[in-house]
């Protein structure tokens, strides 16, 4: 937790902390472990730079990618 925050301020990151852990760790019993790019937007949401919403978004966005990505490469492979 940063130093200087008011206390006020670390209620919040805190309760972003949790949030954040709460959330990774259901990701994690859903069988995905969280990659940097995940890791790195929730240390934004836990900073206070972005909302959760914003976190989950461009994870999801980030997530649909590597899924489409995956598909091309599966479907290139069995016309070989």
């Amino acid at each position: 937790m940063p130093q200087h925050l008011n206390d006020n301020q670390r209620k919040d990151w805190q309760r972003r902390q949790r949030t954040a852990e709460n959330t990774l760790a259901i990701q994690a019993l859903g069988g995905t472990k969280p990659n940097e790019e995940t890791l790195t937007q929730f240390k934004r949401y836990v900073g206070g730079e972005i909302t959760l919403a914003q976190a989950i978004a461009q994870v999801r966005e980030q997530m649909a990618q590597e899924h489409v990505a995956f598909r091309q490469y599966l479907n290139r492979s069995s016309l070989t």
